[in-house]
């Protein structure tokens, strides 16, 4: 008997004939099947091409090396086509053995299911090539409005790479795919009655070399991260809403570790942190005494006006006491009643994408232009800060950072996917102690998501869609002022500006010739018109009679990558044309001491404990920074940020760049000396391997404690 006749024998052929058999009336049904997704994948590779071998926004290349990224990219797009089409393939399988007429139906949802996620995935393209980010669900609650898609029409017409293809790309995706299946459909296994397994057995044939390319032979985190495809990105963003809390022995490791770096950084000792289950959640020392017995702790007088520390406001000033004289306006509060006498009001400025190397007054630090005169005239007749980064980038993650005074979250936005974060916001404690909040924006608050945040933090928030420019949002913002306030109540007003936004030509002097300069030219004339509107809007207040009792603050949200280091979008590294910014506070507040430059480490989330201390506040808080009016020691200090899969750590003049987290950065590990290099041209890295040694681990560490904190909503605890 032939051995093909013996029973049980089980041969290839037996195999495809069973597969056949399986799909039954289907297999035509599955061809083409087939067939589509194979046009599906060869459309998805003109789009790759489309967004590996073409410029950014900013004209700049993508990716270094596409030839790299190309292979990975058509082999992660095969293996995604055809795992996510599983489910309907199996319905259609099922439909044409039972319910026949349900497989047709099932075949047109492929078709399309396929065509949504080429409209998407155009989406996510053109998002990485002018953000640097994917186009997720956290992406797209923030920016998913009218108001963002009114920019997205400005953004585009501004592309630096080939002009408005964006259009072509996403109106022709899918014609395209559907005339490669047309023609695939010429072929005769397309129009085999049966199911044909050859084209089956070409695709898993390639899909197993892919997957041994891809995952084993030539891996990479960060390609891979790159290359992420759309579905992917949703399916992680649903996945990491269930993050586990820190065991109980992690937990307290990390914490102790940045109350440490908290109090040696800040100078100020004098605070208890009493919650093993809320990290950065602090009290004053006094006020701590005042709630719990601790004789040892609390019974002392250190500064000897006879009021133990469970009484003293203040234990280590000698004129701070219960039923003190309180000085008017000195940023003390020596009666103990919780907020100095005659408080000093503020006015704080944001300034959009306002770059440090900018900026004339830093020029001595390391910037090359001088586009804010009005800017450095307050700095030098008041005070500045050269070493000022951000603590949050793009504008939401700045927004978030500067009023709760903590870092962004690196993969994930606060302000769409913790909304329910229990929080206290530094104007928040203002408007209890008796301040008038007010918030004026010239960009659109609904464009990131902001309206909600700004309702629970100011009494007031002002937007006209007319008065978008810098010039005519401030011009209302002085009015107001000029109508609303006066020396009966103090006052925290803030001016958000909008006209040096990418693609940095909405300034209204700008001529035709200075619109038409190279992205980096043009950005002198929009921070230079931002300037004198400034200038307007300060001299419009000078004859008010609380002028002189006002401390005005200019800060910028970010900086913005202009090529310095070869790539122009806001996901590009976190060099100092990204995170440095100029930081001025000008105004006669005794506290403030003597007019110059500090030159000492400072974040967005200093901003809040510093008013505060200027206020005469002193209360419990969840707050990241500290005040810079203290007297710590710069070599004491830590700076740190995290973005994305980055990581910056910052001790003494060092600033060392590398990743928090499993996925690698881009430009792998720098180390820089920003005092001397402040544009970060030289890696010093191989020369300094201990201090790599010490900050790599630190910044893991505090990164995935705020993870955690955020996460599990660890910010402030719910029963306060």
């Amino acid at each position: 008997m032939p051995s093909s006749q013996y029973p049980g024998q089980f041969g290839l052929k037996r195999v495809v004939e069973s597969f056949k058999r399986l799909a039954g009336p289907a297999g035509q049904w599955l061809n083409r099947a087939t067939a589509f997704l194979l046009a599906v994948w060869m459309t998805h590779a003109l789009l790759r091409v489309a967004l590996l071998f073409r410029k950014d926004a900013f004209g700049f290349d993508i990716v270094g090396k596409a030839d790299w990224y190309i292979f990975h990219a058509l082999f992660i797009d095969l293996h995604w086509i055809f795992l996510w089409s599983l489910p309907l393939l199996f319905l259609m399988v099922v439909t044409a053995r039972f319910m026949p007429r349900w497989t047709g139906i099932f075949f047109k949802l492929l078709i399309v299911f396929h065509s949504v996620l080429l409209l998407l995935t155009v989406i996510d393209h053109e998002t990485l090539r002018f953000m640097g980010a994917h186009f997720d669900l956290g992406f797209a609650r923030v920016y998913g409005n009218s108001a963002s898609v009114r920019q997205v029409f400005h953004f585009l017409e501004a592309d630096k790479s080939i002009r408005y293809l964006p259009y072509v790309l996403f109106f022709g995706c899918i014609p395209v795919s559907l005339l490669l299946y047309r023609q695939l459909t010429q072929a005769a296994w397309v129009r085999a009655t049966e199911w044909r397994l050859k084209p089956v057995a070409w695709i898993l044939g390639g899909s197993l070399v892919g997957y041994l390319y891809v995952y084993q032979i030539w891996t990479g985190y960060h390609r891979m991260a790159r290359l992420r495809p759309f579905v992917q990105s949703v399916y992680l963003s649903l996945e990491r809403k269930n993050v586990p809390s820190l065991s109980a022995d992690s937990l307290t490791l990390l914490e102790n570790r940045y109350q440490m770096l908290w109090r040696i950084g800040s100078g100020d000792g004098n605070w208890i942190f009493p919650r093993a289950d809320y990290p950065y959640y602090r009290v004053p020392l006094e006020a701590y005494c005042a709630q719990v017995v601790k004789p040892m702790l609390c019974d002392a007088d250190r500064d000897g006006d006879g009021y133990p520390k469970s009484h003293d406001c203040l234990d280590t000033d000698a004129t701070v006491h219960p039923g003190a004289i309180d000085i008017s306006g000195n940023g003390v509060d020596e009666d103990c009643d919780g907020i100095d006498a005659k408080p000093w009001n503020f006015v704080f400025l944001l300034l959009e994408s306002h770059r440090g190397v900018n900026v004339g007054h830093l020029k001595p630090y390391g910037a090359f232009d001088s586009a804010t005169p009005f800017l450095d005239s307050l700095a030098h007749a008041g005070h500045y800060w050269t070493r000022m980064i951000t603590s949050g980038l793009p504008t939401i993650h700045a927004l978030i950072a500067v009023h709760l005074s903590i870092l962004q979250h690196p993969m994930r936005y606060i302000s769409s996917e913790f909304t329910g974060l229990n929080h206290r916001s530094f104007t928040a404690v203002l408007g209890r102690y008796g301040y008038r909040t007010h918030y004026f924006s010239a960009p659109d608050p609904a464009w990131d998501n902001q309206t909600p945040w700004l309702r629970q933090w100011y009494q007031g928030v002002t937007y006209h869609r007319d008065q978008e420019n810098d010039g005519d949002m401030l011009r209302n913002m002085s009015a107001w002022m000029r109508d609303s306030l006066s020396m009966d109540r103090p006052f925290f007003v803030t001016g958000m500006t909008k006209s040096n936004h990418y693609p940095f030509d909405a300034a209204p002097d700008m001529n035709a010739e200075q619109r038409g300069l190279p992205i980096n030219q043009r950005i002198h004339f929009t921070m230079a018109y931002t300037d004198s509107c400034i200038r307007v809007f300060v001299n419009s207040l000078r004859d008010q009679p609380w002028f002189d009792h006002t401390v005005f603050i200019v800060m910028a949200d970010h900086g913005f990558p202009l090529g310095e280091h070869g790539c122009s979008n806001i996901g590009c590294g976190l060099y100092n044309e990204n995170v440095w910014l100029p930081f001025v506070v000008a105004g006669a507040h005794t506290k403030l001491g003597s007019p110059g430059p500090h030159e000492g480490l400072a974040a967005h989330f200093d901003l809040g404990p510093t008013i505060l201390d200027l206020a005469g506040i002193r209360e419990e808080n969840s707050y990241m920074g500290h005040s810079l009016l203290l007297p710590a020691k710069r070599e004491n200090q830590t700076g740190f940020l995290f973005r994305a899969e980055q990581a910056l750590i910052e001790r003494g003049p060092y600033r060392w760049h590398g990743a928090w987290g499993n996925v690698q950065r881009e430009q792998g590990e720098e180390l820089f000396d920003v005092e001397t290099d402040r544009m970060e041209r030289h890696n010093i890295l191989s020369e300094h391997r201990s201090l790599r040694d010490s900050l790599e681990p630190l910044a893991r560490q505090l990164a995935r404690l705020h993870l955690h904190v955020i996460e599990n909503n660890r910010l402030w605890p719910d029963s306060l």
